[in-house]
């Protein structure tokens, strides 16, 4: 009995690394579904989307990969940031599976099956938590600086990442 205990918790520390050949904290990678965020997230600074963080839930959620959430300032930011984000991706062929939010202005969801991204006003971000509901998640915090890295620019050729980055952006 205990060994039949013991296995099944050695199975369980196993599960939580994620899926096979999936480590915790091994962001980035080299999966679709990370590349599908990480592309999101550079049309939300397109917009100057704030606070983004992308949370890794393979092996912690059946519904997707990745939670990347992000925060505007106001009704119009939060409507703006989700529509330019949606029809940038569909424009690079990712049509997502479902939409909410995308009238109201205060949060904004667009599923793309193994990606779904919260767009918050910041007020119903600190409401929610996702964050902290998902505490024990690998974690990424992205903004413009993420994306004039070489290594960043080498995964995504096809897009210009030099519009929001430092001084290259206009205030």
């Amino acid at each position: 009995m205990d060994d039949e205990m013991d296995q099944r918790t050695d199975q369980e520390e196993s599960n939580k690394s994620g899926e096979a050949g999936v480590e915790p904290n091994s962001l980035p990678d080299d999966s679709a579904g990370y590349a599908l965020t990480e592309r999101a997230a550079w049309h939300l600074l397109e917009k100057r989307a704030e606070d983004l963080v992308v949370l890794d839930l393979r092996g912690r959620s059946d519904v997707c990969d990745f939670f990347l959430i992000a925060s505007g300032n106001s009704k119009t930011q939060v409507q703006a940031l989700a529509k330019h984000m949606h029809k940038s991706l569909l424009g690079a062929g990712h049509r997502p599976k479902g939409l909410e939010g995308m009238d109201s202005g205060r949060w904004a969801l667009l599923d793309f099956f193994d990606v779904v991204v919260h767009i918050f006003q910041t007020d119903v971000r600190e409401y929610f938590q996702l964050e902290k509901l998902w505490g024990d998640a690998p974690r990424l915090d992205l903004d413009s600086a993420w994306f004039a890295l070489p290594e960043t620019a080498g995964r995504h050729p096809d897009l210009n990442f030099t519009t929001t980055s430092g001084a290259d952006r206009a205030d």
